[in-house]
């Protein structure tokens, strides 16, 4: 009798201790485990906030997180990150601690093993901002160095005409070399903004991808060949971008 109260008090405390590891604190939320991801039989389904589930979005349940968390999830296995929002829950395995959607699963490389380590981080939203949290968390790829100086703070204007075509900063370079460039259409400190953005470009039918430079979210368009910047600057000012920068790729 002794050696089972043993076990169960030992059993106890165990549970205090992976329940403390994973609670939030002042510094923000952060856990440790197993992420899995949804199945295509579950594409259009209704989640637990209300909202149907769209594999190319990038959501997350989690079992306790309110609606609309903003999560950071880096696969431990080969550091790919991915930013989603909660709007489910789940996973209702004890060993795993989130599942997200297809299109974070494929940014985080774990199609094929279908679950991997991961580590989430984020901060735990006031009533308010669950209240305001839109629809859509692009994927946050892992840092990327770059020598393009943060700018563009503030999301773009409106487009007003057709004809407007974005300046590239420093300049356009000539056609014919096939060279390849990176164009950065926005830093952003804030992440909803640089969100905005991504979803902006993928509407013009652009091909974004982001860059993390310390506090800053980069929206970028990667390989862009020489004799198509042009033809991207034109796009970019009707989506009514006024000025971007442009370097060389490696």
């Amino acid at each position: 009798m002794k050696r089972i109260i043993a076990l169960i008090i030992t059993g106890l405390g165990f549970a205090f201790v992976c329940i403390a590891q994973t609670k939030p604190s002042n510094d923000g939320y952060r856990d440790e485990g197993i992420a899995s991801y949804y199945g295509d039989e579950y594409n259009g389904q209704n989640t637990a906030s209300g909202e149907k589930y769209d594999a190319t979005k990038f959501t997350a349940a989690h079992p306790t997180l309110p609606f609309g968390t903003i999560l950071t999830v880096t696969n431990t296995q080969n550091n790919k990150q991915v930013i989603v929002r909660v709007n489910d829950r789940g996973p209702f395995k004890a060993v795993r601690i989130i599942d997200v959607s297809k299109a974070a699963a494929e940014q985080l490389d774990m199609l094929i093993t279908g679950t991997a380590p991961v580590v989430i981080e984020g901060n735990i939203p006031s009533s308010s901002q669950v209240a305001s949290a839109v629809s859509t968390s692009p994927g946050i790829p892992p840092s990327t160095p770059t020598d393009i100086p943060s700018e563009n703070l503030a999301p773009p204007l409106p487009s007003l005409s057709n004809q407007i075509v974005a300046e590239i900063k420093p300049s356009i370079p000539p056609a014919g070399t096939g060279k390849r460039y990176r164009i950065q259409v926005g830093a952003y400190k804030i992440v909803r903004n640089a969100m905005d953005v991504f979803d902006k470009l993928k509407n013009t039918g652009l091909n974004p991808a982001y860059e993390r430079n310390g506090d800053y979210y980069r929206v970028v368009l990667a390989g862009i060949y020489a004799d198509d910047v042009q033809l991207v600057a034109e796009k970019l000012g009707t989506a009514g971008f006024r000025e971007v920068l442009i370097r060389e790729e490696p």
